[in-house]
């Protein structure tokens, strides 16, 4: 069990677990103007949970198409102070997008990204990590169908996937608007790409960088500002 400052967390079972890039993708994704939320491959539950903290009134829907996340997450949901305004749709975001008229201002996803590559013998893992069933193409076409005109869609991805999911979904006509670069230390090779899409085309996309760790391995003040409202500090587990 993981504690934040407002909900708690179990992730047992979860292909997706409680974790850096969830808290960066939770914490960073804008949710202000947001009435309708959609979380792909939620997992656990976490970055749901953190859109529900950060904006008191949207509604939140969770698409996870394994069965033992799907029940992880809506156990999360439910003994949350949100369980009102959250709902997990046990299904693959392709089905959900061809089968419904719903549209969310806001769209995250921390998706997986491997493509061919060698197998772990965890099928927890695997399915965590490798895009076998959510390719990038389908990806962007299902987040093309349930964007609002004015809505953003926000992931974090590697830095080695970020150039081609975002030149994919390009041809779905998604535009990256934002990307921020995600240092363990800000002297070392980004990490991870937290990156903000929209339907419409900007000349060129804001850049900004965020490192974890400063130069003495303690938690930045860049990451405490940003996690903050969600942290308890005396509680972050080694796994984050």
């Amino acid at each position: 069990m993981f504690r934040f400052k407002q909900f708690s967390i179990c992730d047992e079972g979860a292909t997706m677990k409680v974790g850096t890039d969830a808290v960066l993708l939770g914490a960073i994704a804008d949710v202000s103007h947001a009435s309708a939320i959609l979380d792909i491959g939620t997992g656990c539950g976490v970055v749901a949970l953190i859109m529900a903290q950060r904006n008191g009134t949207a509604t939140i829907d969770a698409v996870e198409p394994d069965k033992a996340s799907a029940r992880c997450a809506w156990g999360n949901f439910e003994a949350s102070p949100w369980s009102g305004r959250l709902e997990v749709l046990e299904t693959t975001v392709q089905q959900f997008a061809s089968s419904t008229n719903r549209k969310y201002d806001c769209i995250v996803s921390n998706p997986p990204y491997f493509e061919k590559s060698l197998r772990s013998a965890s099928e927890v893992r695997n399915k965590a990590r490798h895009n076998n069933n959510l390719p990038f193409d389908e990806l962007a076409a299902s987040v093309v169908q349930l964007l609002s005109p004015n809505g953003t869609f926000t992931a974090i991805l590697p830095c080695t996937e970020v150039g081609n999911f975002i030149a994919t979904a390009k041809c779905a006509g998604l535009h990256c608007i934002n990307k921020v670069l995600i240092y363990s230390k800000i002297w070392k090779k980004p990490l991870r790409t937290v990156f903000v899409l929209k339907p419409t085309e900007t000349a060129k996309p804001t850049v900004s960088q965020l490192a974890i760790y400063d130069e003495n391995g303690q938690y930045s003040e860049q990451y405490y500002n940003l996690t903050k409202d969600l942290y308890l500090w005396n509680n972050i587990d080694d796994k984050l």
